[in-house]
C-alpha cells in the first residue's frame, strides 16, 4: 500500500533529495548518508533515527476509569530524516526530501478522534488523554499494518537561526503505541508536527511547505 502525502513543486532554489545536498550559492554543507543518483527512477528508502521516548500521560481522572488490564499506552520522540553538517554561516537552508517510508500510517489514528490530517502530534495526543474507552483506538490499532509512505517535502532554515549550528537535524514526531506488548510506531509527516534540531538538541526554526 502506498499513500501519497506530500507533493510539491519544486524550487529553483537548493533541494535536498535523500541524502543529496546542493547550496543555490556560497557556503558549504554536507548531508550524512549515502547519495541517490538524481536519475532514478525509484525512490530511495528513508531510514529514520528515532530521539528519547517520553509517555503521553492520560489525562488523571481518565487514568482513574480507566481499569482496563489492558489499555494501549502512548509515547513520542522525534525522529530524524536527515542529518546535516553546516560547515557555513549567513545562508538560507532550502531543501527537499524525498523517498518511501515505512512506518505505520498516522492518519488512521488521527480518524480514531476525527481529527484533519494537518493537525499536529500534540492534538492528537490531547484527545488521546481524554479517551477513558480507548475501544476504537484498540480495533485502530490491531487493524494497522506497516506500509509504504511516499515522501516528497520542501523545508527551509532561515540563516539567522543558524548561527553557531555545525550539526542540523530534520525530522518529524514519531507517536508510538503499545498494546498486549505489541509496538506499533506512526510516524507524523506533516508541517505542525516537523522540526529541526541543532547539535544540542536545540530546537532550530524550520518552515515546511503546505500540504
Amino acid at each position: 500500500m502506498r499513500n501519497r502525502l506530500w507533493r510539491s513543486c519544486t524550487r529553483t532554489a537548493a533541494a535536498i533529495t535523500a541524502s543529496v545536498v546542493t547550496l543555490a550559492a556560497g557556503g558549504t554543507l554536507t548531508a550524512a548518508g549515502p547519495a541517490s543518483a538524481a536519475t532514478s527512477s525509484k525512490l530511495r528508502v528513508i531510514k529514520v533515527t528515532n530521539g528519547e521516548f517520553n509517555v503521553i500521560l492520560p489525562n488523571p481522572q481518565v487514568g482513574r476509569r480507566a481499569v482496563a488490564a489492558s489499555n494501549v499506552t502512548a509515547a513520542h520522540a522525534f525522529s530524524s530524516f536527515q542529518k546535516l553538517t553546516i560547515q557555513s554561516e549567513g545562508f538560507d537552508i532550502d531543501g527537499r526530501i524525498k523517498g518511501t517510508l515505512k512506518s505505520h500510517n498516522f492518519e488512521s489514528l488521527w480518524t480514531v478522534y476525527n481529527l484533519p490530517r494537518s493537525s499536529g502530534w500534540k492534538v492528537w495526543a490531547l484527545s488521546f488523554k481524554k479517551d477513558s474507552s480507548q475501544s476504537v483506538l484498540k480495533e485502530t490499532f490491531h487493524r494497522e499494518q506497516l506500509v509504504n509512505l511516499d515522501i516528497d517535502i520542501h523545508f527551509t532554515v532561515k540563516a539567522a537561526s543558524l548561527k553557531g549550528v555545525s550539526t542540523l537535524r530534520i525530522g518529524f514526531e514519531t507517536v508510538r503505541l503499545e498494546l498486549d506488548g505489541v509496538i506499533k510506531d506512526f510516524t507524523v509527516v506533516n508541517p505542525e508536527s516537523g522540526g529541526a534540531k541543532d547539535q544540542d538538541g536545540k530546537e532550530i526554526p524550520v518552515e515546511f511547505d503546505p500540504i
